[in-house]
């Protein structure tokens, strides 16, 4: 998420926030961040911190909260609702003298109010700010003197030499002021947009403009020393002086291009750290000479994910250049595979634990070793996209790409059959199939098409207007499918019959993914919704991030995983699918490890299963096809003695015999159950 706000206490002691209610703590001057939970999901805009224990935090609709305990918890403060719009205010900058004394800046539709505490928050007088609209940092020296900058059409600096009692606005200069710092009583700078630099030497009375060679936008300008200081914010570059401020020059930062850095500090030691937009945080220890970035497992667009059991999965990153990351503990950590494919992948697939595929700009990919190595399996030479990837067996797959291209294998990618699928529109986006000969595939422009059989002939379905763009197509079971697109999810009862708006909040979905009658869908601003009656309704769901979302997977142990922009990478378990422990007929512990029969059974497409654990053991319960390949983990945990159920969803395997293992302790239970579609 972006950090808004950075302050460090001491040499090693730093906080950071931002959006989101991100709050993330540093003892070792910035190598290492946790993150603190502050409670709220709301935009965090300022911070600043007294000493190593209190702070404050500010941001959206007068939000306002202070910590006693280093950030552990948090307690709101209220600021003085007295306007129509006060509680609209956001909190834009919060500036304490000491453990008593703290000024706020607030702003809300072109004007600005400034609160000031004498007593740690815990009331607020109001004060004006001599006619300035637009202050959005502020900056004491003192208990009386501080200055507030801002800005639209043009700039402003106001300053108040009585500790706001009276505050004047002192210089307007033709382009907005976007930061502010002073190295004694007299002499400071400010920084402004397009790379404009202005000092005073007189205490703010005069501002006069000094040679800059950069058009950054400074969003931040802190000094090391009276000859050395630094200006960040836009792009890829930072300006430095060494002459005191008479000349600034532009150098590169050697890190992240598409980062905007919003605030920066210099600790005793020398050390500049600086953060920014989507959780860029940089600092460097040689006064500039070279900055080292907090790591990123990928700053791709996560594209898709699939899973091979609970722990293992893959995703990877499109829309820039290429990347696939793997993780083995449950997404707890991911590694980038590889980085030399400098092109988009977009889809991936897995037949087994070994086995996947990829498809992306250009070719397709295989690998035999859990992602160790990819090699190429098929290469356009017509400059072909491919988006999305399915295989029905170990040896049967669907690739579907621009302008309705359609490739099929049936021995595992030793060789492809290239043909068009007509009246498709520019691209497709996604293909499912629901058994070995029935699958759908749809794209831009209500582009949607249905096959029977394994996919030699496509007939043409009419889901939304002509020009809605249609992301995603997933389906339960052969009647119930769900389709993702520009205006909202819709649904089919029918198999793609006919089909209907579910009547999901507006948005952009790029995915939808169903578990039984739980969904999800994701959206390319962040937002999830989800249903629990099979998409009849949807409900907002809280979230921890903005950043737009492209890739869903809802995994055989119940936990959700979303991606999207700059490697975002977030989880969810809905609460109605977590297994728990129930009380025995009896009301009492179990005396025998067992395993009961499935029920319903036959089934289609989700079961319930229920065992029995007579002590606390760690216990898995894993079903097995009939040639004895694991296909799902239900259980792989630590679990408590008592009777316990759990749910399995079977969409996307073939009718058929499977069979059902307990292990726990030293026994082993096995039974069977059957798969009917």
């Amino acid at each position: 998420n972006t950090i808004n706000a950075i302050d460090f206490i001491d040499d090693n002691t730093g906080y950071a926030a931002g959006a989101y209610g991100t709050i993330l703590r540093t003892d070792d001057n910035g190598i290492n961040w946790t993150r603190l939970n502050s409670g709220i999901s709301a935009d965090l805009l300022s911070m600043d911190f007294v000493d190593a224990t209190t702070g404050y935090i500010g941001g959206h609709r007068q939000r306002l909260m202070k910590t006693t305990d280093g950030g552990q918890t948090w307690s709101t403060l209220q600021l003085p609702v007295v306007g129509q719009f006060d509680s609209l205010y956001y909190v834009m900058d919060i500036q304490f003298i000491n453990s008593s004394v703290g000024y706020v800046l607030g702003f809300f539709q072109l004007e600005n109010k400034i609160w000031k505490t004498t007593n740690g928050g815990t009331s607020w007088d109001v004060q004006t700010t001599g006619g300035a609209n637009y202050l959005f940092k502020l900056h004491f020296l003192d208990e009386n003197y501080g200055y507030g900058v801002g800005g639209s059409l043009g700039g402003e600096i106001a300053r108040t030499t009585n500790g706001g009692a009276l505050w004047e606005l002192m210089y307007q200069p033709d382009y907005a002021v976007t930061s502010i710092t002073f190295l004694n009583a007299t002499t400071g700078f400010a920084g402004c947009e397009t790379g404009r630099i202005y000092q005073t030497t007189d205490g703010g009375n005069t501002w006069t403009g000094k040679w800059s060679e950069t058009s950054l936008d400074i969003t931040s300008i802190q000094f090391t020393d009276a000859m050395t200081g630094f200006g960040f914010g836009t792009g890829s570059v930072y300006t430095k002086t060494t002459d005191g401020g008479n000349f600034w020059y532009e150098f590169p930062l050697g890190v992240g291009s598409i980062r905007q850095y919003y605030d920066a500090e210099i600790t005793s030691n020398g050390t500049i750290h600086a953060a920014g937009s989507y959780g860029a945080m940089i600092r460097s220890t040689n006064s500039g000479a070279s900055f080292v970035s907090q790591p990123f497992v990928s700053e791709g667009y996560i594209s898709d994910i699939e899973f091979v059991n609970t722990s293992t999965g893959y995703a990877v990153a499109g829309f820039s250049q290429g990347d696939i990351l793997k993780t083995t503990n449950a997404g707890a950590t991911w590694v980038s595979q590889i980085t030399s494919y400098t092109l988009p992948i977009y889809g991936i697939a897995f037949t087994d634990v070994e086995t996947g595929y990829l498809a992306g700009s250009l070719r397709v990919y295989k690998t035999t070793n859990g992602g160790n190595n990819w090699s190429t399996v098929y290469a356009s030479t017509t400059n072909e996209i491919f988006t999305d990837v399915f295989f029905t067996n170990a040896n049967t797959g669907y690739v579907v790409g621009t302008y309705g291209r359609l490739l099929k294998t049936t021995n595992a990618g030793a060789s492809w059959n290239a043909t068009t699928i007509p009246n498709t529109g520019t691209i497709l986006g996604s293909i499912f199939f629901v058994d070995e000969n029935t699958g759908y595939a749809v794209g831009d422009n209500n582009a949607a098409v249905k096959t029977t059989d394994a996919g030699t002939t496509w007939l043409p379905m009419s889901v939304a207007a002509p020009f809605v763009n249609l992301s995603n197509v997933f389906f339960a079971d052969a009647d119930n499918g769900y389709i993702a697109s520009g205006d909202g999810i819709y649904k089919s009862t029918n198999g793609g019959a006919s089909w209907f708006s579910t009547g999901a909040p507006e948005g952009g979905y790029a995915k939808v993914q169903f578990r039984g009658s739980f969904g999800y869908a994701i959206a390319r601003n962040g937002r999830i919704v989800k249903s629990t009656d099979a998409g009849a309704n949807w409900i907002v769901q809280p979230t921890v991030t903005d950043n737009g979302l492209s890739a869903l997977y809802f995994n055989s142990d119940n936990f959700v995983y979303a991606g999207g922009l700059l490697g975002t990478m977030i989880k969810t378990i809905p609460t109605e699918l977590i297994s728990t422990s129930v009380p025995g007929s009896s009301g009492e512990i179990p005396s025998a490890i067992s395993l009961n029969q499935n029920y319903p059974n036959p089934f289609n497409p989700a079961t319930t299963i229920t065992f029995n654990i007579p002590r606390s053991s760690f216990t898995t319960l894993k079903v097995y096809n009939i040639l004895g390949q694991e296909v799902a983990t239900l259980v792989s945990e630590l679990v408590t003695a008592g009777t316990h159920t759990t749910r399995w969803n079977a969409t996307g395997l073939a009718s058929g015999l499977y069979f059902y293992q307990l292990k726990s302790e030293n026994a082993t239970e096995t039974k069977r159950m059957i798969l009917v579609k």
